[in-house]
């Protein structure tokens, strides 16, 4: 019966839908009312609104969405026409290196689930089988069950077995995390190989060469030989953009965080002041200060002149913004490019996959 309705449901989107066969650049989904409109980098509609209960992001061509059909709700994913594809499961996430992880949640009481794997095509390439998975990176995916556990490729073999009881983490730039059988972390590479001792007590991916790793509850990095570059010092921390990253400590009054910038050396460029802070992204960073938000440089120089009321990061030329009047994305000069209506409830930024409003 779920079948039915659902491919009912698929083909009732489909009428709506129109053909786009131009690359799509997906910006933004706002909801007005019971509808959800999803505009380009232009501000442009993609396609006719559509009613959903929400929309989650976006990722290599497909938009994850909430739907519900006489009274089934189900997780789907809309095509760059706006047409849907269900994998029948209770659960999704975003498509990562072609796949995209299924999970049907077989005991809501005790959270019991099977993991399992789909491509593009709707094909299903790994059966929902695993009691935990990650999503799959540099053509591998880490899974468990009760009698295997390791990382398997797209056809579902197992390529590294890991005979010992701990959990892996996706492969980023050549290495995975995994844990032993002291729930210590280490890095092991393509071949299975321990290449980073298990030591830390807490790890991040590689991004841009370099690892957060956690000793004692504070933050540091290492590199991929496993040397430490910057000591464990910091109660928060970001990854590094090109040589620049935020770190934060608890303020001495408040023991909220505050924020500044160390450079790749560990040198401290900006002294720990911003309330909140955005990532870096095409160079600038937004940061929180005195009630406001601002755009910066990796120096703290202040590079648009407008303060914002709130904003996120920027990516591929734009940001989200809300300066007290207008809601939209602005350039890097601070000039509103797509102004969104203000009756939009809930709006989700499609390159950050974060709901901005």
């Amino acid at each position: 019966m779920k079948k039915i309705l659902i491919l009912c449901f698929i083909l009732c989107f489909s009428i709506f839908s129109k053909a786009n066969s131009e690359k799509i650049k997906p910006l933004a989904a706002y909801k007005i009312d019971s509808l959800w409109y999803f505009i380009d980098q232009e501000g442009k509609a993609i396609f006719n609104p559509l009613k959903l209960n929400y929309v989650s992001g976006y990722s290599e061509g497909f938009y994850k969405i909430y739907a519900e059909s006489d009274g089934t709700r189900f997780w789907a994913f809309l095509n760059d026409n706006g047409q849907m594809a269900v994998p029948l499961c209770d659960e999704i996430r975003y498509f990562k290196d072609d796949m995209a992880m299924i999970i049907d949640v077989v005991d809501t009481t005790s959270e019991f689930r099977l993991y399992g794997f789909v491509d593009k095509q709707g094909r299903m390439r790994v059966s929902k089988k695993y009691l935990d998975a990650t999503d799959f990176s540099e053509g591998l995916a880490w899974v468990m069950n009760h009698n295997e556990r390791g990382y398997i490729n797209k056809n579902g073999n197992m390529i590294i077995p890991w005979d010992t009881t701990g959990f892996g983490s996706e492969f980023s730039e050549g290495l995975a995390a995994m844990t032993d059988s002291l729930d210590r972390f280490g890095f092991i590479d393509h071949e299975g190989k321990v290449v980073i001792d298990f030591q830390f007590d807490e790890v991040t991916s590689f991004v841009n060469g370099y690892a957060k790793v956690n000793i004692l509850a504070k933050w540091g990095f290492i590199d991929k030989k496993g040397k430490v570059v910057i000591e464990p010092k910091y109660d928060f921390a970001l990854n590094f953009h090109d040589e620049f990253c935020f770190v934060g400590v608890p303020d001495t009054k408040t023991l909220n965080p505050i924020w500044g910038i160390i450079n790749r050396g560990g040198g401290e460029v900006v002294d720990f002041k911003y309330e909140d802070i955005r990532d870096f992204n095409d160079g600038l960073g937004a940061v929180k200060e005195y009630g406001k938000w601002k755009y910066i440089d990796y120096f703290g120089n202040k590079i648009i002149d407008k303060t914002f009321e709130n904003c996120d990061s920027f990516r591929d030329g734009l940001a989200w913004a809300y300066d007290g009047e207008n809601i939209g994305f602005i350039n890097p000069l601070g000039d509103y490019v797509v102004i969104l209506p203000k009756e939009a409830e809930v709006v989700v930024d499609l390159r950050l996959n974060k709901k901005v409003k």
